[in-house]
């Protein structure tokens, strides 16, 4: 996994930057701020973004008045941005696809590791984008889900099972809990509350 985001993680940048393109395609007379709200950035980061594209010839500019008090920038992609623009969309969804495919298969092998050790009937614990993925592959297997906890939780029903407050429990009907949280320190706190053994705690592996 290490390898695959030293090698293929779009950086910080080029998803900035990708950010940017998105929104300027859509909409070209923003301020700098209106910006930023659109796309989740700082001002700093927008200003470094625009500042970077300007530099680099992938976007251009004039002023506009939008009112007699207020200025702001139409900002447009250049063909040259573009094309930019699409070779970082190509990349981040590769990087996406292969990420997917490498947590896939290791959900997979430790799916099996549960089969072969007897494990029938689990919670999810945890509510995250691996909570799906897990799912759709225990549809294809042996192993069934009671319900997903979590702490505070915001939902009712996640993909067809119940979603439960952790603190409102009841473990002893239970074969194992599968993590599928991705706050690993949070976690470990919440779990000793479980009161469950070690190894009846799994871990994507």
């Amino acid at each position: 996994m290490l390898d695959l985001l030293k090698q293929s993680s779009p950086t910080r940048e080029s998803l900035g930057l990708l950010a940017v393109m998105d929104v300027l395609e859509q909409k070209q007379g923003l301020t700098q701020r209106e910006l930023a709200e659109e796309t989740g950035l700082n001002l700093k980061k927008v200003n470094y973004c625009l500042h970077k594209l300007l530099e680099k010839g992938h976007l251009k500019f004039q002023k506009v008045r939008r009112n007699p008090d207020k200025r702001s920038y139409l900002y447009i992609l250049t063909p040259s941005g573009m094309k930019l623009k699409s070779q970082l969309t190509y990349r981040f969804l590769k990087f996406t696809l292969d990420y997917y495919s490498q947590v896939e298969n290791r959900i997979r092998r430790s799916v099996g590791e549960m089969t072969e050790a007897g494990v029938g009937r689990i919670l999810l614990f945890g509510v995250s984008d691996m909570t799906r993925i897990v799912i759709g592959l225990l549809n294809e297997g042996e192993i069934r889900v009671a319900a997903i906890i979590d702490e505070n939780p915001q939902l009712n029903e996640y993909m067809g099972y119940p979603v439960r407050d952790i603190a409102e429990t009841e473990v002893s009907q239970i074969d194992a809990v599968l993590v599928t949280s991705l706050d690993e320190d949070h976690d470990a706190e919440a779990l000793c509350r479980l009161g469950l053994e070690e190894d009846r705690i799994w871990r994507v592996s």
